[in-house]
């Protein structure tokens, strides 16, 4: 057997290479067998044999199966939803377009109740008869179906649907500019059409001939549809790309994936071609052109400063800077689609409580400029004393500027003025529990753009690495590889006050006359203009994907790359996960936290530990401390177990956990507790969560998941 292809390979995942030999207990050969079949739902942990991402060859094992080889791996008891035995999910299939709902399972025009069902709207199976998956081309038999959990509806034709055994699904990535972004995703009606097409020598020369063709009027046979020019962020425009099937292929030399997608979006309906001009013209639509932009852009601005005793100066050029920002101000209106706000920073109090505060907010609501450098001038001093290293609380101000009270629509960004890097996750002085990599994925899916300017200070020259190479994580421009970072020499205050001047100067002037279709894009200089335009240029494509439309009701295979640039990632991993599913993990890993502490304070082993704080919440908690991985625990939810996905806390064992150091111990708790931070931060987000179904409660809400949020 192959090493296992998923769709996320590469993104945290771990595999290992087992050969199977199966055979019916008869001894009889299973031949024309698909292998999900065959395999059911057989799972091997690495950790139990020690193996590693590429092991090959693995462990030989014998698998045996009874009778029918799909029947087992499915349970429905006639009453709920039918459920899959290896992970304990329900099982849910994708109605096609056009599928209909029947009173009984029977082919009858009389029998039909619903002509057309929403398309690939996740339904819940409460029965399977006459099921015959062998011909994936013609599935046979019936599906009987709910909207909910709590009753069937109706019954459905195999053929009408599609099994959709794993929630995982994936979202658009930020396409940067039309110049120097990635293309759009094409979708292929058929596997080898794009098989071909991938893995020709030719491949870059035959994707820029399908993109001229389609930019000429020209629909190519072997398209269906295409990811539209502009970006669809899935945390504002929500939609639905469920992963079908996959294979892995290799592109010079890097892991891609070719990717079966069924495109929908709850609420609508209507196939979405390239052979309707109205759709076309959605898809093709420039990415910068938007008419009376202008009119009703606004900005959100929000600074973050070092604070502490040594950056005095620094304020005051930002004062000043500021101070001719409310002079340029001239048009009428321009400073009203302003809004400013302002955080202060310094090191964590419980170690230097003489600090005062280790952060500040000195704009709970937003305020116009005058506002804001009135604040500047009365109620911003650097701190008296000053903190015990060079290092301060700079995460904790970008985690406060995150949770900013950002007005509807606005353009936002975060401007961090320090001289230090931030304390990492895990120091007794990191205050947030979060790094740069947790802050910039809460930035993405906030749709917020950090710009920093580091000021260098000679006396603390070994810190300049750290902070540099924390900042271009932090910064790192959406749909680009560059980070919005500028440096500044820290004796020359004047810098300072030019470079946040030219950030001011540059959002009016961009606010103004922002970007339309046929300008050329920003100059990617390492200005402090050059670098703030390219950090506006995302932001703007972000701000014109409101008017975009995602495909939905078909079915088409796609690659995870950009067919020219195949470095470029087009499509991300997601999990569409139910609100009680995201509270079933938190309560999980507030277990797995409890016992690393338990084990760390009493010597006793981890599993034994997790046992005595799991206790009240499983059924059977004795269990625990027979499992030979967390995984296996029963501790952890079902729908965590069920996807393509290893990591090192579901590969801990006991053995594992006593050999860990102090310090490796620790970083995996606080990467743990930054998990549970952002999983509280998400459940919070009211208009994150969507109904599938208008009849879902609140409770089986969705939430696509980035697959870096999986502990």
């Amino acid at each position: 057997m192959r090493r296992p292809e998923g769709p996320g390979a590469g993104e945290g995942l771990r595999y290992l290479d087992i050969e199977f030999q199966v055979s019916a207990t008869d001894g009889t050969a299973l031949q024309n067998q698909p292998i999900e079949q065959i395999l059911g739902s057989i799972r091997v942990d690495a950790a139990l044999f020690g193996g590693q991402e590429g092991t090959s060859p693995g462990p030989s094992i014998t698998a045996s199966v009874t009778g029918d080889t799909d029947e087992p791996t499915v349970t429905c008891d006639g009453v709920g939803p039918c459920v899959e035995a290896g992970t304990g999910l329900p099982l849910r299939v994708l109605p096609r377009p056009f599928a209909k709902l029947y009173r009984e399972p029977r082919n009858h025009a009389a029998l039909a109740t619903t002509r057309s069902l929403p398309a690939f709207h996740p339904l819940y199976v409460f029965a399977r008869e006459g099921l015959d998956l062998s011909d994936p081309a013609a599935p046979k038999g019936w599906y009987r179906i709910g909207t909910g959990k709590k009753a069937a509806e109706g019954w459905m034709q195999a053929a009408d649907a599609m099994e959709w055994r794993q929630a995982l699904l994936v979202s658009y990535t930020h396409p940067g500019t039309d110049e120097e972004g990635r293309r759009p995703v094409l979708m292929f009606r058929d596997q080898e059409a794009l098989r071909r097409v991938a893995q020709d020598p030719d491949r870059a020369e035959l994707g820029a001939e399908l993109y001229h063709r389609l930019e000429g009027g020209e629909v190519p046979a072997e398209l269906i549809s295409m990811e539209p020019r502009r970006f669809v962020d899935i945390t504002k425009r929500f939609y639905l790309l469920p992963i079908l099937r996959y294979h892995t292929l290799t592109i010079d030399g890097d892991d891609a994936r070719l990717l079966q997608l069924a495109a929908a979006v709850p609420g609508q309906r209507g196939a979405d071609t390239l052979a309707q001009p109205d759709y076309a013209g959605n898809a093709l639509a420039n990415r910068m052109d938007s008419k009376d932009i202008g009119q009703d852009l606004r900005v959100n601005l929000v600074f973050v400063m070092d604070t502490t005793r040594s950056t005095q100066p620094y304020i005051d050029a930002t004062k000043r800077a500021l101070a001719e920002m409310v002079r340029d101000i001239t048009q009428p209106g321009m400073g009203e689609r302003v809004r400013f706000g302002l955080i202060g920073y310094r090191d964590a109090t419980a170690k230097m409580p003489a600090l005062e505060y280790t952060v500040r907010n000195f704009t709970p609501t937003l305020v116009e400029a005058p506002s804001l450098l009135q604040i500047l001038e009365q109620q911003v001093k650097a701190s008296r004393v000053g903190s015990r290293d060079h290092v301060e609380e700079g995460f904790a101000g970008i985690d406060a500027a995150l949770g900013t009270s950002w007005e509807p629509g606005a353009l936002r960004f975060v401007v961090l003025v320090g001289d230090a890097s931030s304390h990492p996750k895990g120091h007794a002085q990191n205050t947030t529990g979060k790094d740069e990599a947790d802050l910039r994925r809460e930035a993405d899916d906030a749709q917020v753009h950090i710009y920093a300017l580091l000021l260098k200070d000679s006396a603390a020259r070994d810190d300049h690495h750290v902070a540099r190479a924390q900042l271009e994580t932090l910064t790192r421009i959406r749909g680009s590889q560059a980070p919005a970072l500028f440096e500044v020499d820290a004796t020359q205050t004047a810098d300072l006050q030019q470079a946040v001047a030219a950030v001011t100067r540059r959002m009016l002037e961009r606010l103004s006359t922002p970007a339309q279709a046929g300008d050329a894009p920003a100059a990617a200089d390492a200005t402090a203009d050059g670098v703030f335009d390219q950090l506006w240029e995302s932001a703007l494509i972000e701000y014109l994907g409101r008017e975009a439309e995602p495909p939905k009701d078909v079915t088409a295979w796609a690659l995870d790359r950009d067919l020219l640039q195949p470095t470029d990632r087009s499509l991300e991993v997601r999990v569409l996960v139910t609100r009680d599913q995201l509270s079933d993990l938190t309560r999980a890993l507030d277990s797995v936290i409890q016992a690393f502490m338990r084990a760390e304070l009493s010597q006793v082993q981890f599993f034994d530990a997790l046992q005595a704080v799991s206790g009240q919440t499983m059924k059977r908690p004795e269990d625990v401390s027979q499992a030979m991985t967390l995984a296996r625990s029963g501790l952890l939810p079902a729908f965590v177990l069920s996807l393509p996905y290893r990591s090192d806390i579901l590969s801990m064992t006991d053995e594992l956990f006593a050999s860990m150091t102090a310090e490796q111990r620790s970083e995996l708790q606080w990467n743990v507790l930054a998990k549970l931070e952002q999983y509280r931060t998400i459940n919070e987000k009211v208009d994150a969560w969507q109904r599938l179904n208008e009849s879902d409660p609140d409770s089986e809400r969705v939430f696509a998941l980035h697959v870096d949020y999986l502990p």
